[in-house]
């Protein structure tokens, strides 16, 4: 019996760049949670209640133009918490938690990788995904109001665009820190989504209850976070119960620790501990 040659192709394809391999992970994340079933039916749902409805009713209905109070609050309804809070949790679950138990995160950062670029990767693959959530449909509102004003002042109303913009990006941002810091500490992504899940409404649970006791509680609730920091981007005042200083410390505890406990779960497991 003769034995049949085995044929071989070169490839013809481009090595992807060292320092632009972050992107290749960005694209592979969003790919991989378009197909989730779970993911795309909560976006699908959300899109169409937090969204779609308000596009149609806020389109329609008489109105001079766009004004900052309308996107912030529209952006600060409780329903757009809740669904954002959903989508990171499905999307950040298992972004590095299913590296640390396949173990594949040692090869990555072995040579391909630098601590930092796999970071970035994971940080802009969440980022773009979350945003089709929170910055695209948003947009899509903005513009319609906007197109579709009885007003003639048309650049005020495409200032607050510009702000929604900023707004839409900022909501995911905030999130997202947190969502990646449960899953670099856990190697179950059920875990990790559901610890995130539980994260932040545990601390509305506790900013509810002590609020009875003084009102500057408040500011533990994510919910009421997002909403004052939405009105700092609309250039809106600040209610006066709010401190400032306070507002600020607490967005930089939820958001910038993380990452610096993110990124040292990952040198320490591209190291093999």
């Amino acid at each position: 019996m003769g034995l049949n040659p085995i044929g071989y192709k070169p490839w013809n394809g481009k090595r992807t760049e060292h320092n632009r391999r972050f992107l290749v992970i960005a694209d592979s994340i969003l790919r991989q949670k378009i197909k989730g079933i779970w993911f795309l039916g909560m976006l699908i749902l959300g899109t169409f209640i937090v969204h779609v409805l308000p596009l149609i009713l806020r389109s329609m209905s008489p109105h001079e133009g766009l004004s900052a109070i309308m996107m912030r609050d529209y952006l600060g309804d409780g329903l757009f918490f809740i669904f954002e809070v959903i989508l990171v949790a499905l999307v950040c679950s298992d972004l590095i938690s299913e590296d640390v138990r396949s173990n594949s995160i040692t090869l990555y950062l072995s040579r391909a990788l630098r601590v930092e670029g796999y970071l970035l990767g994971k940080w802009l693959g969440a980022m773009i995904t979350i945003c089709l959530f929170t910055l695209i449909p948003p947009l899509a509102v903005s513009i319609a109001i906007t197109v579709t004003q009885s007003g003639s002042d048309y650049l005020s109303s495409f200032t607050v665009v510009g702000q929604t913009f900023l707004a839409g990006l900022w909501s995911a941002a905030f999130f997202i820190p947190i969502g990646l810091a449960i899953s670099s500490i856990t190697r179950k992504k059920t875990y990790a989504g559901v610890g995130t899940f539980m994260f932040f409404f545990i601390l509305m649970i506790v900013a509810t209850i002590f609020t009875e006791f003084s009102t500057g509680w408040a500011l533990l609730s994510p919910l009421e976070l997002l909403y004052d920091t939405h009105t700092v981007i609309y250039g809106l005042e600040l209610s006066a119960d709010v401190n400032q200083a306070i507002l600020g410390a607490i967005v930089f505890i939820l958001t910038v620790p993380p990452l610096l406990l993110v990124y040292l779960r990952i040198m320490r497991k591209g190291v093999g501990k």
